[in-house]
């Protein structure tokens, strides 16, 4: 008889209980050695372990204070070889090139370069500009070029400079575009900053692409305009909208080398500020933060709710940053 068989007769004969809750999907919790894999060489650490946590704990999974029954039962839950990590873009059939095709700028100290990319993060591709013009096509709305909404930015004045050179163009409305993508959907009355957080942390951080999908449509549905959900799975798109909410807005520094705007938002924030929605602390668990410092971006958090949806609505629409868009 295997270990995990007369584990499992403990569980049938109700040896032990716990709370289904404890039982998150976290890529391989319950790896304790870092061989890839979860084993009886785990159950002896746990075993090991048991009781009360002193200083660092790291059997103590469910956080609870202790080595207890739930967190056997999570090592249990996870036994066999761990998933992969939920560290790239999904397979959505496109190739697409990296922003840094047109520059690269000084940004985000943590969040900016490729090796930067951690815990489900992935770098901003053309694929977002594909995934905004899927939404504008839900919306009956025409396809838009990147440098349409790059020219609709610079106009706006969401930008650093009033006048782009080069391939500013392009950047800036790939930026753009990616942002209303992942924020556009959302409906007036739903919206609220935490939905950014949850949404992008499951599509990152959920290893099992099924479970990923499932929670990540779930509040495309709960939280979108009606038919949205529908209309991605109908067409076989979610993928490229789940890997738009991957991207880190950080990255290639565009977000501060180009896209730094100082448009005042409800005489409290400047655009800029705004921008920061959709990057998380370093835990993913909060919006509006400011990634290099780990704090808040505290004037964002001044702006009401329907300043903040309507502005990137404005971003989908190429309407007005600051009046009723969507």
């Amino acid at each position: 008889m295997t270990d995990r068989s007369v584990l499992k007769l403990a569980l049938l004969a109700g040896l032990l209980t716990a709370s289904p809750a404890a039982m998150g999907s976290e890529c391989c919790v319950a790896d304790f050695t870092g061989d890839e894999t979860v084993s009886a060489d785990e159950v002896l650490s746990l075993l090991g372990g048991w009781g009360p946590c002193t200083g660092q704990c790291e059997m103590d999974i469910d956080d609870s204070g202790d080595v207890g029954t739930n967190d056997l039962l999570i090592v249990i839950d996870r036994w066999g070889d761990c998933p992969a990590p939920n560290d790239g873009p999904l397979d959505s059939g496109g190739d697409y090139m990296d922003l840094t095709m047109w520059g690269h700028f000084h940004g985000s100290n943590n969040n900016s370069h490729p090796w930067e990319m951690v815990d489900g993060r992935i770098a901003i591709t053309t694929e977002a500009m594909e995934a905004f013009n899927n939404f504008r096509a839900f919306l009956g709305l025409s396809s838009l070029s990147f440098e349409q909404v790059g020219q609709w930015a610079f106009n706006e004045s969401l930008t650093n400079n009033s006048q782009w050179w080069g391939n500013d163009l392009k950047g800036v409305g790939l930026y753009y575009a990616m942002q209303g993508a992942k924020v556009g959907w959302i409906t007036d009355d739903a919206y609220d900053p935490q939905i950014l957080a949850d949404i992008q942390r499951k599509a990152r951080t959920i290893c099992d692409p099924l479970e990923m999908k499932s929670e990540v449509m779930g509040m495309v549905r709960d939280y979108g305009i009606p038919g949205y959900a529908d209309y991605l799975q109908q067409n076989g798109i979610v993928n490229n909208f789940i890997n738009t909410l991957k991207m880190e807005p950080h990255y290639a520094g565009w977000m501060h080398g180009r896209c730094h705007g100082f448009r005042s938002v409800e005489g409290v924030a400047i655009n800029h500020d705004l921008n920061h929605l959709t990057v998380l602390n370093w835990a993913q668990t909060l919006p509006f933060y400011n990634d290099t410092f780990d704090w808040p971006q505290w004037d964002a958090r001044d702006v009401s709710d329907s300043g903040v949806i309507e502005y990137f609505q404005s971003m989908v629409i190429l309407g007005d940053p600051l009046g009723d868009n969507m």
